[in-house]
């Protein structure tokens, strides 16, 4: 399986809510030459990436709602412990990344160092591909459940798009009910 794929099947489908904005930010990614390339480690720096994005959709879900953020340290040593990627291959990887801060003794602390720097490059990423409004428009529509007025399950981007056009007037309104998360988003969404 490539990785591309494991990606989506394994990490991806795991919350089928969020699976749509996902696949939206992961695809642009990918265009952007981003995500998946053909330098080595290369499906390490994926899973990081792609855990990363759920940590962002996690914080993001924890200032909104209050919902428990889980950073996600255990789901990247087990999303690589499934492709055959083992504790020595990973911390090799973290150690050829200057900008990680590695601990020999502490396995968890430098994964979980790796994880709090790859979430800080892809919010910028984000950010960079993304107005700050939009963002929070994304985000607020993958995470609320619309009970109020419909219950609501995207099919495909498209749609997810449509509606977020549909409801740019609703969608301002509930900016403007959470300024802190608006401007935690514009602050570079650090965790």
């Amino acid at each position: 399986m490539d990785i591309n794929s494991y990606i989506y099947e394994a990490i991806f489908e795991e919350k089928p809510k969020f699976r749509v904005f996902y696949e939206l930010i992961w695809e642009q990614f990918k265009e952007d030459g981003f995500v998946i390339t053909d330098e080595g480690g290369y499906e390490i720096d994926s899973v990081f990436k792609a855990v990363a994005m759920q940590n962002l959709v996690g914080e993001f879900s924890y200032r909104l709602y209050d919902e428990v953020n889980e950073t996600g340290l255990e789901d990247v040593i087990e999303y690589l412990g499934n492709l055959g990627i083992g504790e020595e291959e990973i911390f090799a990887y973290c150690e050829d990344e200057p900008r990680i801060e590695t601990d020999e003794d502490d396995f968890e602390l430098t994964v979980k160092n790796a994880l709090d720097y790859w979430t800080e490059v892809v919010a910028d990423k984000m950010l960079e591909d993304y107005p700050a409004d939009e963002i929070f428009d994304y985000l607020f529509t993958a995470t609320y459940d619309f009970e109020q007025d419909f219950t609501f399950d995207f099919e495909d981007v498209d749609e997810f798009q449509a509606f977020v056009d549909a409801n740019t007037e609703k969608l301002d309104e509930y900016k403007d009910e959470y300024p802190a998360v608006m401007r935690w988003i514009e602050g570079g969404m650090v965790v």
